[in-house]
């Protein structure tokens, strides 16, 4: 896998167990959380970057100031919370607000992310710690992981999953075109999970992806280089 930076994976203090870092991520729709339902299923430790993100927004967090700031009260609802669909809206037609907004939330995201992976470490002999976050890619982050984890399924199921949620089929489309390419990020993961079939057939994939990554924890534990990761 070809990191997209130069940012080292977190490590966590000298007296916490062995983690493999794991970077999991995928297009919006894509189906990223029901792999990660999965993995923390197998014994997992997950961490959902979106529900950071969230948990940052609240009144009182400094990025909630910064929101508002940056975007005016017109993102607030009536009980002064950021409303995240209006802010949605604002973000995926302006490509220069939505680098604003990652401006603000993704320092915070990281900082709670390596707090929640490290607290972990310290409670574990050894584990698998993975990350879920859609911008991986877009904000240059893969280098914080040892592995990089990508779910892909085709442009009209995705679209189909966005307007089951509420979405227009124009705010669909707009939402998908904001990411960077289904097919460069799968060529840049160190494994692809396709979620665009039946879900035996996607929990399948995720049985063989544990399987290669506690190899890959075992390589972490003796000190050895990480094999090439093997398709599933």
């Amino acid at each position: 896998m070809t990191s997209t930076n130069d940012e080292s994976p977190a490590r966590p203090s000298a007296t916490s167990g062995t983690v493999l870092r794991v970077g999991l991520t995928g297009n919006i729709a894509a189906g990223k959380s029901t792999v990660s339902v999965w993995l923390a299923d197998l014994g997992c430790f997950i961490v959902n970057a979106d529900k950071l993100g969230h948990a940052a927004l609240q009144p009182g967090e400094p990025a909630h100031a910064e929101v508002v700031r940056a975007f005016g009260p017109e993102v607030l609802t009536k009980e002064r919370s950021i409303d995240r669909r209006v802010l949605g809206r604002v973000v995926f037609a302006d490509e220069a607000a939505r680098q604003r907004l990652e401006a603000i939330l993704h320092p915070d995201i990281r900082r709670r992310e390596s707090e929640l992976v490290a607290r972990w470490a310290d409670s574990v002999d050894a584990g698998i710690a993975v990350t879920e976050a859609a911008l991986l890619f877009e904000t240059g982050s893969t280098g914080r992981y040892q592995r990089i984890v990508v779910v892909v399924a085709p442009d009209e199921e995705r679209s189909r999953r966005l307007q089951a949620d509420g979405l227009t089929i124009e705010e669909a489309q707009q939402r998908m075109a904001s990411q960077m390419s289904q097919r460069d990020k799968s060529e840049h993961a160190d494994f692809v999970v396709d979620n665009g079939s039946d879900l035996k057939s996607t929990r399948w994939q995720v049985l063989r992806l544990h399987e290669a990554l506690l190899l890959d924890l075992a390589a972490v534990e003796t000190g050895a280089p990480l094999a090439p990761a093997p398709p599933i």
